[in-house]
């Protein structure tokens, strides 16, 4: 699960807000932008927005349970999903895309868990999704976005930031308990594009999984494998990219040259493995 922390920023410092460097005051893509990215790779469009941040650890103890994205450009609503539907109408009506700094606090270590199971026999029926956020027993996840909240509201009071920043937008100068924090978490939260086990890989006796650890087939079909984000059991710490790539090349590996998918001799040291 995710939220997000947004503020405007001075209109004298609008070019640095990567909205601006791409859109004009009407909302329209700047050519000249996409121009500089197809012939050097460069400029605003050879970024991905997001790729300065942070991993912490809210309880300061063991491994981050929190991941921080830093967007040079103002979230445009408290659900970060919803931003793309209202820069939509902002664009139908001529309006520029407003300045300002966001940072997205996802619970890269959650405790809760969803599933995915079938409606009915239908193929073509849409399956049933369960998504169970802050369904831990414990409300570790929960713990984790407010912490991740009172942490990036102590970032831009810092006087780098402090001073390009005029308006806290979301969650609101308002929303200051704790109570008012996980009020504005529930009702904000999104799933940070970080969704991974609906086909999870284990051993033979493991009940809950799909695909089998050794070489990705599934379980009681012959033929079939599944080699995607869905075989990884929890999810990686953060962002599942690096990850699938591995799950591929391994995969790969097996289906050209028959190697199996097993865990090395490590000789007690720890490494990352398939399994």
């Amino acid at each position: 699960p995710a939220t997000l922390w947004a503020a405007r920023t001075d209109e004298k410092f609008d070019d640095l807000s990567v909205t601006s460097q791409i859109y004009d005051k009407k909302s329209n893509i700047k050519i000249g932008k996409v121009l500089q990215y197809l012939i050097s790779r460069t400029g605003p469009l050879a970024t991905t927005g997001c790729d300065h941040g942070a991993f912490v650890s809210t309880t300061g103890q063991g491994e981050p349970d929190l991941q921080i994205r830093f967007v040079p450009g103002c979230s445009l609503d408290a659900d970060a999903i919803q931003s793309y539907i209202k820069f939509g109408e902002l664009k139908r009506r001529g309006l520029a895309w407003p300045c300002g700094v966001t940072m997205q606090l996802l619970a890269s270590r959650p405790k809760s868990s969803g599933a995915v199971s079938l409606r009915s026999s239908d193929p073509f029926a849409a399956p049933l999704i369960d998504l169970g956020y802050f369904s831990d027993k414990g409300h570790a996840d929960m713990a984790t976005l407010v912490a991740g909240l009172k942490i990036a509201r102590n970032i831009a009071q810092q006087s780098p930031l402090a001073k390009y920043i005029t308006e806290e937008r979301y969650p609101g100068p308002g929303i200051a308990t704790d109570a008012d924090l996980e009020a504005f978490v529930r009702k904000t939260t999104c799933s940070g594009n970080a969704l991974v086990g609906t086909c999870r890989m284990g051993g033979a006796g493991d009940a809950g999984a799909v695909v089998d650890s050794a070489d990705l087939s599934v379980f009681g079909i012959a033929g079939l494998r599944v080699i995607d984000a869905s075989v990884i059991p929890r999810i990686p710490g953060g962002q599942t990219g690096a990850a699938t790539v591995m799950v591929a090349e391994r995969a790969a590996a097996l289906l050209v040259g028959g190697v199996p998918i097993v865990p090395p001799k490590t000789n007690g040291a720890r490494q990352l493995v398939a399994a």
